[in-house]
């Protein structure tokens, strides 16, 4: 399943959209880019150069599985 996460104002945006004018679903929700979640393999990247750069490999873990919890807390349903 493809989710797509929209922020609030973004929302409230196709909301009038949809209640104005005559588009289409489908219009109106090309007409918001969607907010792009990192994949798995990003935030390990992203968490291991980030304790290469800080010198702490400590930081590796930490930063992964609180980057990957927040994903999933996000895309619950």
């Amino acid at each position: 399943m493809n989710m797509k996460l929209y922020t609030e104002e973004q929302v409230k945006r196709m909301m009038d959209l949809a209640r104005f004018t005559y588009n289409s679903e489908d219009n109106i929700l090309l007409s918001q880019k969607p907010i792009e979640l990192p994949s798995d393999e990003e935030i390990e990247k992203f968490a291991f150069e980030r304790s290469v750069i800080l010198e702490n490999s400590k930081l590796f873990e930490p930063l992964q599985v609180g980057a990957k919890w927040l994903k999933r807390q996000i895309t619950k349903t």
